[in-house]
């Protein structure tokens, strides 16, 4: 089977495949209409097919599921003195997939994305895969309890913001510290696992940027995270060191090594995020940031408030760009190609509003963001402050 054939299959061949080992297996009829409310059908039509172990010991469970995240932005700013402004809408994320458990411990799954066309595009079509991996868990094994072990092609989650899906994050886009230092999807082998209420997550993933499985012949990659309840909240760690060469080999992470430190707490009504990130590029630059974000509802389950403010640096004059799905990509759309240089100090102020028509299933977002980017020297030097409007539309089942 060709690479090509993979890609095209590589979202539903599990389903289509392992159905056939059933049996008695039926499809689950359609959703109810659940007396008419569209959000309960919404969060449930996704589940195609569940039984408990003793029902069907082949399979357990079928769920097909997608999003779909629209956005609009305008940017006004200026740049080493020059002003320049753009606005449009682009598809940020269509995304379809399917799951399946099977044998009593097994999981496949396979989502691949269909936003073809990038920023500023509503270009439809087949791009990549997002995830594809098969994972086995089960109970306990070495004084560890709820052990998962799988292999494939993974989001590698490294960050506080990064930790949540994009399908409930709390801005329209992350910050760009986060942007930074989150890895492209990577093959590799991970393992979950937790023990005395700590969630570990533990990867060795190659470096390799094959749109759907990458190989072994580039660079490796070492993740680990723990997850645990603090005094001060929830409390993540997470690190990865990669030993890629950036002159011979495929990077799908793009630096040597980084660490990450979240702290999620509640305070009153508020929600209170807090994230501190510190690494080092293959050159050995350093790359930094906090990133501190309060949230509170304004209305219960309807109208959110969100606050983030973003510091990134850079010991290299050159260290840091700005964010690409609005300011960067603005101004060279506005200039016709022209790319901004990269600074070394990075301040972002982002305030929004979030409003629920079905918990985070369905939810419209506006914000305003207003970024700085210094630094450079000469030719290189970079000095910019720019405004941008977002609105979104968020959904997913």
């Amino acid at each position: 089977m060709n690479k090509k054939l993979i890609q095209v299959i590589g979202a539903g061949v599990t389903a289509t495949t392992l159905s056939a080992l059933a049996g008695d297996i039926s499809v689950a009829p359609p959703a109810p209409v659940n007396n008419g409310n569209w959000c309960d059908t919404l969060q449930d039509v996704g589940t195609l097919y569940k039984k408990k172990k003793k029902k069907n010991p082949y399979i357990q469970e079928i769920k097909i599921f997608g999003r779909a995240h629209y956005q609009f932005s305008d940017t006004d700013g200026e740049y080493n003195g020059f002003d320049f402004d753009s606005n449009g809408g682009e598809l940020r994320r269509l995304r379809f997939g399917t799951s399946v458990k099977f044998l009593n411990g097994f999981k496949a799954l396979g989502r691949a994305n269909f936003e073809k066309g990038g920023f500023r595009s509503d270009q439809l079509g087949y791009n990549s895969m997002d995830e594809l991996y098969l994972e086995y868990g089960f109970d306990d094994a070495a004084g560890f309890e709820d052990i998962t072990i799988g292999y494939g092609r993974y989001k590698v989650a490294f960050g506080g913001e990064e930790q949540t899906s994009s399908k409930k994050i709390k801005t329209v886009e992350r910050s760009n510290i986060s942007n930074f230092f989150a890895p492209n999807r990577s093959t590799g082998l991970l393992v979950e696992a937790s023990h005395s209420d700590i969630d570990f997550t533990m990867g060795v993933l190659s470096t390799d940027a094959d749109q759907t499985l990458g190989q072994w012949d580039e660079g490796i990659a070492y993740y680990g995270s723990a997850a645990l309840e603090v005094p001060t909240g929830d409390l993540i760690v997470d690190f990865i060191y990669n030993d890629a060469n950036p002159l011979l080999d495929e990077d799908t992470f793009g630096y040597e090594w980084a660490t990450s430190l979240t702290n999620d707490s509640k305070i009153g009504s508020w929600d209170l995020f807090l994230n501190a990130t510190y690494g080092e590029t293959h050159a050995g630059n350093e790359v930094y940031g906090v990133v501190v974000m309060p949230s509170t509802e304004l209305i219960e389950d309807k109208l959110e408030a969100v606050f983030r403010y973003q510091y990134a640096g850079s010991d290299n004059v050159n260290g840091l760009k700005i964010n690409g799905r609005a300011v960067r990509n603005s101004y060279k759309a506005f200039t016709g190609g022209t790319n901004m240089n990269q600074g070394d100090e990075n301040h972002t102020f982002y305030a929004g509003l979030n409003y629920f028509l079905c918990d985070h299933n369905a939810k419209v977002m506006v914000g305003v963001e207003y970024e700085t980017l210094e630094g450079g020297a000469g030719v290189t030097s970079v000095d910019l402050e720019a405004t941008t409007l977002w609105a979104a539309f968020r959904m997913y089942f």
